[in-house]
């Protein structure tokens, strides 16, 4: 019976029940255990601390992805819209377009497609005429105010909007604004750019802050209407007349003219702000200047453009001219501090029925062609 108690065979229904029996700690069998399940529990450890990992992974990437997201401003609804900036701003190929074919929407579609057939890729319009109406207000009586659903027309063809905004020569605001250019040192006489019987005009004094601050808010006010451009023209002092001397808000003795509009330039720029601002001059305040004027040239700026404006030579080939000046004055802007392009303005040549043509197949690559 004693040999029988210590023979070393082991029973077959003990061997089952020590096979499954766990140790102490429940983690790994001391009894019956073999090396095969040895390698199964280390395996799903390994299998479970890799799986413990990739989680981590994942959250830490979608806590990421969903906190960029939630600081992410939310997208314009800008189908229809052309976001123009100095950054950005490529070729330029404008024609002017008369606020008098606003009135009707067929007209303007119109003169779209046949800007388009020209090769041109914007179209310019007054924001604030030569006389002084803003037609951006709907106050306007002689000229179509501008309104969204022409903005909407233009840009659903595709077409940059320049707005165009005269400044300084204006025969409305002096009046409302009290920013009167004089023809004598006491401020008493009020100036005109000619005789009143040959429809001699006033004048905004461009050294009145009154004066800057109202072409400013009409500049916010077109960029939030929609233009892509502004083109400042008439920035400039009025010329003295014979018999008409100028005067003043500033000391005209101690006035530096270059600075001042140097300065309302600036501002201008400030206010328009990602939209890019092109100065309209003639050929003389780029190139050669005129203190009674400007003070000089107004060839580098605070604005982005400077387009002077380019008339036709006598026994010259115009189109050849436009080229060569492009040509010399972008060379010359390369060493400019802040106006970076130029682009003329061109004057329009109806009797030549391939102008268009001619200027698009030219090395001049931006142009505003006006009347």
């Amino acid at each position: 019976m004693a040999k029988k108690e210590l023979s070393p065979r082991r029973l077959k229904g003990y061997y089952k029940f020590s096979k499954k029996y766990p140790s102490r700690n429940a983690e790994s069998y001391a009894i019956g255990e073999s090396r095969k399940m040895k390698k199964k529990e280390k395996a799903r450890k390994i299998v479970f601390a890799v799986l413990l990992c990739c989680l981590f992974v994942a959250t830490f990437i979608l806590v990421s992805v969903s906190m960029t997201l939630s600081n992410r401003p939310l997208a314009n609804n800008i189908e229809n819209e052309t976001l123009i900036s100095v950054d950005n701003l490529g070729t330029i190929r404008a024609t002017y377009i008369e606020n008098t074919v606003l009135g009707e929407i067929s007209d303007l579609s119109k003169e779209l497609k046949k800007a388009k057939k020209n090769g041109c890729n914007a179209v310019m319009l007054d924001f604030k005429t030569q006389e002084g109406y803003v037609t951006i207000d709907g106050t306007s009586d002689k000229y179509y105010s501008i309104d969204n659903v022409i903005i909407e027309k233009i840009k659903s063809e595709g077409f940059i909007i320049i707005a165009r905004i005269f400044c300084f020569e204006d025969s409305f605001a002096p009046q409302r604004l009290g920013a009167f250019v004089y023809e004598n040192q006491e401020k008493t006489k009020i100036w005109f750019d000619a005789p009143a019987i040959n429809g001699g005009r006033v004048w905004l004094d461009p050294t009145s802050a009154r004066a800057t601050n109202y072409l400013c808010t009409i500049i916010e006010a077109s960029v939030n209407m929609g233009a892509d451009c502004i083109y400042l023209q008439s920035v400039e002092f009025p010329q003295a007349r014979e018999g008409a001397p100028v005067f003043f808000s500033q000391d005209s003795a101690t006035l530096n003219r270059n600075l001042v509009l140097m300065q309302f330039i600036e501002q201008a720029v400030k206010e328009a702000g990602k939209c890019p601002v092109i100065i309209g001059v003639p050929l003389e305040g780029a190139d050669g200047g005129n203190q009674e004027k400007w003070g000089g040239t107004l060839f580098d700026t605070a604005a982005s453009i400077c387009s002077p404006v380019l008339l036709p030579q006598e026994n010259s080939d115009y189109v050849e001219y436009i080229e060569n000046n492009y040509t010399v004055m972008n060379d010359r802007a390369k060493n400019n501090f802040s106006t970076i392009k130029i682009v003329p303005t061109v004057k329009n040549q109806s009797e030549d029925v391939s102008f268009y043509e001619k200027l698009s197949e030219s090395t001049a690559e931006s142009y505003i062609i006006v009347p």
